[in-house]
């Protein structure tokens, strides 16, 4: 079958605002332009309606592909007519769908154990933790990382110390003030994101909270934003610019190869010590 290429690759994200998802897409952008193809940028909002909607109307602009970024599991009847219209793609799904080839990914059960790790062995014995929604993949993982690292060195978890909030930085203020609501004696906190971190840095500036001093932060993506803050962000960097490209390049290869399976990546996550944690001292309070 002889198909007309128009050098168009169609792509989907849950939310274009996140700063995750912004580099992802410049990650793709950056290679696809570098090869003479241009990007259709679909934004979901996380409806699974509309992104099934996105998808179904790429095909019918009949992209050459698609890069498709979902924190869902898609429907049956979209992996048909992908099938059906012989197009290539790849999934960011955080391993929310099965497949055999194409997977990029992180390791974030890793990540929640490293962040929660390096709190423990600063000394942090009381350490809360914010997630956003705990269905997607991504934060169960991290979470269950947590609990792993807590439990392997022998402390306790309590339900107040869990609290879940918006994927955004007002929805890590939030959160954080919840936190010190059920428990004024934390002395970290993990945010499973860097933008709900930079939440808890406003809350603790507003209520005299002190970081590292009196609260140590550790966040996950290590986003432009992270070096900047004051004090600079301690976090999980993973490389989200590099899944963008790696996605863009892998689907290239397919277009270009159809025959050939595409290949699988585990990329590798890094602990970022920054100036946002220290070592305890049980003489400071971040009691409000």
């Amino acid at each position: 079958m002889i198909k007309n290429h128009t050098n168009t690759i169609g792509m989907v994200v849950p939310e274009v605002t996140d700063v995750f998802f912004s580099q992802l897409v410049k990650g793709a952008e950056d290679y696809l332009n570098g090869e003479g193809y241009m990007i259709m940028l679909c934004n979901s909002s996380n409806d699974t309606k509309r992104e099934d909607h996105y998808i179904e109307e790429l095909l019918h602009r009949a992209v050459d592909g698609l890069i498709i970024a979902s924190p869902h599991i898609l429907a049956s009847e979209v992996f048909s007519r992908l099938k059906e219209k012989r197009c290539p793609f790849i999934l960011l799904d955080r391993e929310r769908n099965e497949r055999q080839e194409g997977r990029i990914a992180v390791d974030d059960f890793a990540g929640g154990y490293i962040a929660t790790k390096h709190l423990i062995d600063l000394g942090h014995r009381k350490i809360g933790i914010i997630v956003s929604d705990a269905s997607f993949y991504n934060v169960f993982e991290r979470f269950e990382g947590y609990r792993k690292a807590m439990r392997d060195h022998g402390l306790l978890i309590f339900e107040d110390w869990i609290v879940s909030g918006d994927q955004t930085m007002q929805g890590g203020f939030d959160a954080t003030r919840t936190l010190f609501e059920q428990d004024a004696e934390i002395t970290a906190i993990f945010a499973t994101n860097d933008l709900m971190a930079t939440g808890t840095y406003r809350y603790a500036y507003e209520n005299g909270i002190v970081i590292p001093d009196a609260l140590s932060v550790i966040g996950f993506d290590d986003i432009e934003l992270a070096s900047f803050m004051t004090p600079a962000l301690t976090t999980i960097r993973q490389p989200i610019y590099e899944m963008g490209t790696l996605a863009a390049k892998a689907l290239l290869g397919k277009i270009e190869r159809p025959e050939e399976a595409m290949p699988n990546h585990l990329l590798k996550l890094e602990l970022m010590e920054r100036s946002s944690t220290k070592k305890f001292d049980s003489g400071s309070s971040s009691t409000v």
